[in-house]
Protein backbone atom coordinates (compact mmCIF):
# COMPACT_ATOMS: atom_id res chain seq x y z
CA UNK A 1 0.00 0.00 0.00
CA UNK A 2 1.18 3.07 -0.86
CA UNK A 3 1.31 6.17 1.63
CA UNK A 4 1.99 9.88 1.12
CA UNK A 5 5.00 11.04 2.99
CA UNK A 6 6.60 14.64 3.42
CA UNK A 7 9.89 15.13 1.68
CA UNK A 8 11.67 14.26 4.54
CA UNK A 9 10.23 11.57 5.16
CA UNK A 10 10.34 10.24 2.09
CA UNK A 11 14.30 11.05 1.25
CA UNK A 12 14.69 8.87 4.95
CA UNK A 13 13.21 6.07 3.35
CA UNK A 14 15.34 7.02 -0.07
CA UNK A 15 18.74 6.70 2.29
CA UNK A 16 17.50 3.56 3.36
CA UNK A 17 17.67 1.75 0.40
CA UNK A 18 13.42 1.74 0.04
CA UNK A 19 11.61 2.50 -3.27
CA UNK A 20 10.01 6.02 -3.21
CA UNK A 21 7.51 6.64 -6.17
CA UNK A 22 7.45 10.52 -7.25
CA UNK A 23 4.15 11.30 -8.13
CA UNK A 24 2.87 14.77 -9.68
CA UNK A 25 -0.16 16.35 -11.78
CA UNK A 26 0.96 17.87 -15.28
CA UNK A 27 -0.43 21.02 -16.17
CA UNK A 28 -3.32 19.01 -18.41
CA UNK A 29 -4.63 17.24 -15.61
CA UNK A 30 -2.77 14.33 -16.16
CA UNK A 31 -0.86 12.55 -13.16
CA UNK A 32 2.67 10.70 -13.99
CA UNK A 33 4.92 8.86 -11.89
CA UNK A 34 8.45 8.14 -11.25
CA UNK A 35 10.61 6.73 -8.78
CA UNK A 36 12.71 8.91 -6.86
CA UNK A 37 16.01 6.86 -7.79
CA UNK A 38 15.45 7.48 -11.40
CA UNK A 39 15.01 11.31 -10.79
CA UNK A 40 17.85 11.50 -8.72
CA UNK A 41 20.22 8.98 -10.62
CA UNK A 42 21.19 11.19 -13.46
CA UNK A 43 24.64 12.03 -14.89
CA UNK A 44 23.41 15.78 -15.73
CA UNK A 45 22.94 16.27 -11.73
CA UNK A 46 25.12 18.12 -10.07
CA UNK A 47 24.11 18.36 -5.90
CA UNK A 48 25.62 21.92 -4.50
CA UNK A 49 25.55 21.74 -0.26
CA UNK A 50 25.68 24.97 1.14
CA UNK A 51 28.80 25.07 3.88
CA UNK A 52 29.89 27.11 6.69
CA UNK A 53 31.89 29.58 4.88
CA UNK A 54 35.78 29.92 6.58
CA UNK A 55 37.35 33.51 6.42
CA UNK A 56 40.84 33.97 4.54
CA UNK A 57 42.31 37.43 5.97
CA UNK A 58 45.10 36.71 3.18
CA UNK A 59 41.82 37.11 0.60
CA UNK A 60 40.54 39.54 1.97
CA UNK A 61 43.74 41.59 2.15
CA UNK A 62 44.35 41.00 -1.54
CA UNK A 63 40.84 42.35 -2.67
CA UNK A 64 41.04 45.38 -0.36
CA UNK A 65 44.54 46.03 -1.87
CA UNK A 66 42.55 45.83 -5.23
CA UNK A 67 39.61 48.08 -4.48
CA UNK A 68 41.67 50.70 -2.59
CA UNK A 69 43.33 53.62 -4.58
CA UNK A 70 47.32 53.43 -4.03
CA UNK A 71 48.63 56.51 -1.89
CA UNK A 72 51.46 57.31 -4.12
CA UNK A 73 49.33 57.46 -6.79
CA UNK A 74 47.06 59.81 -5.74
CA UNK A 75 50.07 61.96 -4.09
CA UNK A 76 51.65 62.10 -7.49
CA UNK A 77 48.15 63.21 -9.52
CA UNK A 78 47.59 65.73 -6.47
CA UNK A 79 43.33 66.50 -7.23
CA UNK A 80 42.67 62.68 -7.61
CA UNK A 81 41.53 61.88 -4.48
CA UNK A 82 37.86 60.41 -4.24
CA UNK A 83 35.56 63.15 -2.77
CA UNK A 84 34.13 63.04 0.51
CA UNK A 85 30.57 62.90 -0.84
CA UNK A 86 30.49 59.09 -2.03
CA UNK A 87 28.96 56.62 0.67
CA UNK A 88 28.58 54.06 -2.16
CA UNK A 89 32.81 54.03 -2.33
CA UNK A 90 32.68 54.24 1.33
CA UNK A 91 30.14 50.96 1.64
CA UNK A 92 31.68 48.91 -0.76
CA UNK A 93 35.61 49.33 1.24
CA UNK A 94 33.46 48.70 4.51
CA UNK A 95 31.75 45.53 2.92
CA UNK A 96 35.23 44.21 1.62
CA UNK A 97 37.11 45.03 4.57
CA UNK A 98 35.39 42.86 7.23
CA UNK A 99 32.56 40.11 5.59
CA UNK A 100 33.32 38.02 8.17
CA UNK A 101 32.36 39.94 10.81
CA UNK A 102 28.55 40.72 9.14
CA UNK A 103 25.64 38.60 9.55
CA UNK A 104 23.65 36.81 7.32
CA UNK A 105 20.93 39.17 7.30
CA UNK A 106 23.28 42.02 6.45
CA UNK A 107 25.46 39.71 3.66
CA UNK A 108 21.83 39.51 2.12
CA UNK A 109 20.98 43.11 2.26
CA UNK A 110 24.53 43.68 0.23
CA UNK A 111 24.06 40.27 -2.05
CA UNK A 112 20.13 41.57 -2.93
CA UNK A 113 20.75 44.93 -5.02
CA UNK A 114 23.48 43.63 -6.78
CA UNK A 115 21.09 40.34 -8.23
CA UNK A 116 18.82 42.80 -9.45
CA UNK A 117 21.63 44.21 -11.35
CA UNK A 118 21.90 40.75 -13.16
CA UNK A 119 25.81 40.22 -11.63
CA UNK A 120 26.49 36.17 -11.15
CA UNK A 121 27.35 34.64 -7.94
CA UNK A 122 31.12 34.94 -8.66
CA UNK A 123 30.98 38.16 -9.45
CA UNK A 124 29.37 39.55 -6.26
CA UNK A 125 31.82 37.46 -4.57
CA UNK A 126 34.60 39.30 -6.36
CA UNK A 127 33.24 42.65 -5.41
CA UNK A 128 32.32 42.20 -2.14
CA UNK A 129 34.88 39.96 -0.70
CA UNK A 130 31.80 37.71 1.07
CA UNK A 131 32.91 33.61 0.24
CA UNK A 132 31.20 32.47 -2.85
CA UNK A 133 30.07 29.33 -0.84
CA UNK A 134 28.11 32.18 1.05
CA UNK A 135 27.17 33.97 -1.78
CA UNK A 136 25.50 30.84 -2.94
CA UNK A 137 23.59 29.93 -0.18
CA UNK A 138 22.40 33.50 0.08
CA UNK A 139 21.31 34.15 -3.44
CA UNK A 140 18.79 31.36 -4.24
CA UNK A 141 16.19 32.39 -1.98
CA UNK A 142 16.49 35.86 -3.01
CA UNK A 143 16.52 34.50 -6.58
CA UNK A 144 13.53 32.89 -6.07
CA UNK A 145 11.90 35.54 -3.98
CA UNK A 146 12.41 38.23 -7.07
CA UNK A 147 11.56 35.93 -9.94
CA UNK A 148 7.96 34.76 -8.01
CA UNK A 149 7.09 37.56 -5.23
CA UNK A 150 3.90 36.20 -5.23
CA UNK A 151 5.15 32.52 -4.28
CA UNK A 152 7.82 33.32 -1.89
CA UNK A 153 5.03 36.05 0.13
CA UNK A 154 2.79 32.86 0.32
CA UNK A 155 5.15 30.46 1.17
CA UNK A 156 6.33 33.13 3.95
CA UNK A 157 2.73 33.12 5.67
CA UNK A 158 1.62 29.78 4.89
CA UNK A 159 4.73 28.24 6.74
CA UNK A 160 3.85 25.09 8.24
CA UNK A 161 7.20 23.49 9.08
CA UNK A 162 6.38 22.49 12.26
CA UNK A 163 3.41 20.44 11.72
CA UNK A 164 1.15 22.98 13.36
CA UNK A 165 -1.72 22.70 10.67
CA UNK A 166 -1.80 19.02 10.36
CA UNK A 167 -2.50 18.43 14.39
CA UNK A 168 -6.03 20.14 13.38
CA UNK A 169 -6.71 19.16 10.21
CA UNK A 170 -9.61 17.08 8.89
CA UNK A 171 -7.25 14.88 6.47
CA UNK A 172 -4.73 14.28 9.07
CA UNK A 173 -3.88 10.56 9.40
CA UNK A 174 -3.68 9.71 13.03
CA UNK A 175 -2.26 5.98 12.46
CA UNK A 176 1.00 6.98 11.03
CA UNK A 177 1.11 10.89 10.83
CA UNK A 178 0.54 11.76 6.96
CA UNK A 179 -2.27 13.12 5.08
CA UNK A 180 -5.33 11.50 3.71
CA UNK A 181 -6.42 14.29 1.65
CA UNK A 182 -5.92 12.22 -1.98
CA UNK A 183 -8.09 9.26 -0.20
CA UNK A 184 -10.81 11.77 0.93
CA UNK A 185 -11.23 14.54 -2.63
CA UNK A 186 -9.86 12.19 -4.99
CA UNK A 187 -7.11 14.56 -5.92
CA UNK A 188 -3.53 15.11 -5.18
CA UNK A 189 -2.82 18.08 -2.15
CA UNK A 190 -0.19 19.94 -5.18
CA UNK A 191 1.94 21.31 -2.23
CA UNK A 192 4.27 20.65 0.15
CA UNK A 193 3.55 19.73 3.79
CA UNK A 194 5.59 22.74 4.83
CA UNK A 195 3.50 25.07 3.45
CA UNK A 196 0.28 23.43 3.14
CA UNK A 197 -2.60 25.38 1.60
CA UNK A 198 -5.21 22.69 2.06
CA UNK A 199 -5.64 22.33 5.26
CA UNK A 200 -8.97 22.49 7.19
CA UNK A 201 -9.58 22.75 10.44
CA UNK A 202 -12.29 19.82 12.00
CA UNK A 203 -12.51 16.49 13.42
CA UNK A 204 -10.94 13.73 11.56
CA UNK A 205 -12.66 12.31 8.74
CA UNK A 206 -13.07 8.47 8.25
CA UNK A 207 -12.79 6.42 5.46
CA UNK A 208 -16.13 5.76 4.20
Amino acid sequence: MLVEKNLKEALEYYIKGKPVTALWMGEDGSMNAMLLSDILDQPENHFLVDVPAVVNPDFEQAVQDMVEPDQNENDDEGDEQLPPDQPEKKLEKETVAAPGKMSREEKSKIIRPLIKKGLKNKEIAECTGIPLGTVNGLSGPIRKELKNPVKAEMIKSGDNSDRHKCRTCQYRHSDVGGCDYCIHTGRERGCEVEVCDKAVVGERLTKK
